[in-house]
């Protein structure tokens, strides 16, 4: 069943690039680095029709290996989200080995309220990029204790809250 013009219009088109993160808590104590990676859960404010519910929508970067800035440069394009925004959460982990639970390493969060239309055009909107606060309370105690131990004995106690950038275009 063809959408009418006036149901498209409400709707927008989203990429999300997953660029980097900068000093992301240590989950692997002997190595004193991490294997990062990022797991987006993107949920619309409103239906994007009175069928569908919202739903929270996924997406999963590759693992960066051994390292606590990390580099993914991967992008999630997603198209139909409602012009009322969204909320999207980013949890960062340290990948384990396979029967190993993966250590949480904290939260990024971030909410749009309010999105352009669509246009006719094929032209891309505005990007605008987003360094967000890894949160750390829901996060393990174990890998902000092994962080801080390391911050500790290297008398390096500066800038040991983690980041992570996020660049979104709408269009």
């Amino acid at each position: 069943m063809p959408a009418d013009s006036s149901t498209r219009s409400d709707l927008s088109d989203i990429l999300i690039t997953f660029k980097s993160g900068s000093r992301v808590p240590i989950g692997d104590l002997i190595a004193q680095s991490s294997d990062p990676f990022l797991y987006a859960c993107l949920t619309p404010r409103v239906p994007p029709s009175p069928e569908h519910p919202p739903f929270p929508l996924t997406f999963r970067t590759t693992t960066q290996r051994s390292t606590r800035d990390p580099v993914w440069n991967e992008s999630w394009h997603l198209g139909g989200i409602p012009k009322e925004g969204f909320d999207l959460t980013i949890k960062i982990y340290d990948e384990d080995k396979p029967g190993d639970r993966d250590d949480r390493l904290g939260v990024a969060e971030f909410s749009i309220h309010e999105l352009p239309p669509a246009g006719g055009e094929d032209k891309p909107g505005e990007q605008i990029d987003h360094e967000l606060k890894i949160k750390k309370r829901k996060a393990s105690r174990r890998a902000y204790a092994i962080t801080y131990c390391v911050a500790w004995c290297n008398r390096d106690f500066k800038n040991q809250r983690g980041r992570v950038t996020t660049p979104a275009q709408f269009s």
